[in-house]
C-alpha cells in the first residue's frame, strides 16, 4: 500500500467506479446515518411546517406565507427526489444511479436547488418592500403570484441546459456518491450560474436586509424620542404615530415570521386615533358646565386639565407599547430572513468552490461527500429556522409534542398495569 492510501480501501469496480469503502464498513455506516438523519429531518420538518400553514387560517391568509410555502415545496421536492437516492448510493457505491440514467437525471437535477435560491431572493425583496416601502408598495396577491411565477421560471431556465445535456450533462460523480452536472465540461455554464448567484442574487439579498435593518434602527430611534417627548408635543407625536401605525399594519400583515397572535392584538389594539377623544365630548362638557355650574368654572377647568393630562399619558403609554410590539415583530422578521440567507450561502458556497472549473482542486472523497451533503442539509435548516422564529407555529409544535408525550405516558402506564 502506497503512502497516499488512507484507511479507506480504494479499488475499481468492473464498471469503472472507484470504491472508497465497503458497504459494511464503519465509514459507510456513519455516512448512511448522517444522510438518513438529514433526509428524515428535512422531510418531517417541511411536512409539519406546510401542514401547519395550510391548516391555520391566520397563517394561510398571510400573503407572505405563500412565499414560505413555495420555499417549503422546493425543499420538500429536493429532499424526496435528491436526498432519497443518495441513501441508496452510499451503500451500493452508486451502482443503482450509474445503471439507471433516468433516475440519475432526476437525482442530479438542480431544478429545486435553484428554486430555493430564487425563492430566498423573492422573500428578501418582498420583506424589503413590506418594511421599507410599505406605503408605496402594499402587499397584494398579484405581487405574490408574480414572485412565485418568477421563482419557477428562473429555476426551470437554469436547470434545463444540464437536464437535456445541452451543457454540463448530468452524470454520476464517483467522489460524492451522487449525480450532478459535469461542471468541468462546460465552464461557461458554470461561470454564468455562479455570476447570477454571487454577483446578482447575493448582493440583492444583502441590500434588501441592510435596508430592513436600517429601517428598524430608525424606528427604534423614533420610538425612544417619543418616549422622552414632553407633554406639550405629545399630541403632535400621537398624530405622527397614527400614520406610522397604519403603515406598520401593512408591514405586519406582509411578514411571515411574525407571531400572528401578537399581530392581531397589536393591529386591533387601541391607537392614538382610537384613544383621542372626539371634539363633541369637550364641547358638550363645556356647555353643560357653563350653564349648570358657572360659579365652579375655575375648579372644572382644573379638573379638565388633569383629565387631559391623564388621557395623554395613557395615550402615550398605549401608543408606545403598540409601536414597540410592531418593532419587535419587524426585528424578528429581519432576523429570520437574514438567517435564511446565511444558511443558504453557508450550505452551498463550499460546493460551488470545490466544484469550480476555474480552480484546479484535487478533491478527496471526504471533501466531495461533505460539500454535497452540506448543500443537501439546507432543505433541513430552512423549515427549522422558520419554525423556531414563528411563535404561532412554535406554539403548535409544543402543543403537538405535549400531546404525543401524554399519549406515550398513557400507553406506558396501561402496559405496566397502572390505572
Amino acid at each position: 500500500m502506497s503512502s497516499q492510501d488512507t484507511s479507506q480501501t480504494q479499488y475499481d469496480r468492473p464498471d469503472g467506479v472507484t470504491i472508497y469503502h465497503e458497504s459494511t464498513s464503519v465509514v459507510a455506516v456513519i455516512e448512511g446515518i448522517i444522510i438518513v438523519v438529514i433526509f428524515l429531518g428535512a422531510l418531517v420538518a417541511n411536512l409539519i411546517a406546510m401542514v401547519t400553514i395550510i391548516r391555520d387560517k391566520v397563517l394561510r391568509r398571510n400573503l407572505h406565507n405563500w412565499l414560505i410555502l413555495n420555499l417549503i415545496i422546493n425543499d420538500l421536492c429536493f429532499t424526496m427526489m435528491n436526498t432519497s437516492f443518495l441513501i441508496v448510493s452510499v451503500f451500493d457505491q452508486g451502482y443503482f444511479l450509474l445503471h439507471n440514467q433516468a433516475v440519475c437525471l432526476i437525482h442530479g437535477n438542480v431544478l429545486f436547488a435553484f428554486g430555493n435560491f430564487a425563492t430566498i431572493v423573492a422573500i428578501s425583496v418582498d420583506r424589503y418592500l413590506a418594511v421599507v416601502w410599505s406605503a408605496r408598495f402594499p402587499p397584494s396577491k398579484s405581487r405574490t403570484i408574480v414572485f412565485i411565477v418568477f421563482c419557477w421560471v428562473a429555476a426551470i431556465g437554469s436547470s434545463f441546459p444540464s437536464l437535456f445535456g445541452v451543457v454540463s450533462a448530468i452524470k454520476y460523480q464517483k467522489i460524492s456518491h451522487s449525480c450532478s452536472p459535469e461542471w468541468q465540461e462546460d465552464c461557461f455554464y458554470y461561470v454564468i450560474l455562479n455570476v447570477i448567484i454571487f454577483v446578482v442574487i447575493v448582493p440583492a439579498m444583502v441590500f434588501c436586509y441592510v435596508g430592513v435593518f436600517l429601517s428598524v434602527w430608525r424606528q427604534q430611534r423614533l420610538l425612544r424620542s417619543y418616549a422622552s417627548a414632553k407633554p406639550s408635543i405629545e399630541t403632535n407625536v400621537c398624530s405622527v404615530t397614527d400614520n406610522d401605525d397604519d403603515d406598520q399594519d401593512r408591514v405586519t400583515h406582509a411578514d411571515n415570521d411574525m407571531p400572528m397572535d401578537d399581530m392581531d392584538q397589536s393591529s386591533e389594539g387601541p391607537t392614538c386615533s382610537d384613544l383621542t377623544p372626539e371634539p363633541m365630548d369637550y364641547t358638550k362638557s363645556s356647555i353643560t358646565e357653563e350653564t349648570d355650574a358657572e360659579h365652579a368654572e375655575g375648579g372644572n377647568e382644573g379638573n379638565k386639565a388633569i383629565q387631559r393630562k391623564n388621557m395623554m399619558t395613557g395615550i402615550k403609554k398605549k401608543g408606545h407599547r403598540s409601536m414597540q410590539k410592531k418593532l419587535n415583530i419587524e426585528k424578528r422578521v429581519a432576523l429570520t430572513g437574514t438567517l435564511l440567507v446565511l444558511t443558504t450561502l453557508v450550505c452551498w458556497s463550499p460546493y460551488c468552490i470545490v466544484n469550480s472549473c476555474l480552480l484546479s482542486i484535487n478533491i478527496p472523497h471526504w471533501m466531495g461527500v461533505a460539500t454535497v451533503w452540506l448543500g443537501y442539509s439546507n432543505s433541513l435548516f430552512d423549515p427549522l429556522i422558520y419554525t423556531f422564529m414563528n411563535r404561532r407555529i412554535a406554539a403548535r409544535y409544543r402543543g403537538m409534542l405535549s400531546r404525543w408525550w401524554i399519549g406515550l405516558n398513557t400507553v406506558i402506564k396501561c402496559n405496566s398495569g397502572e390505572e
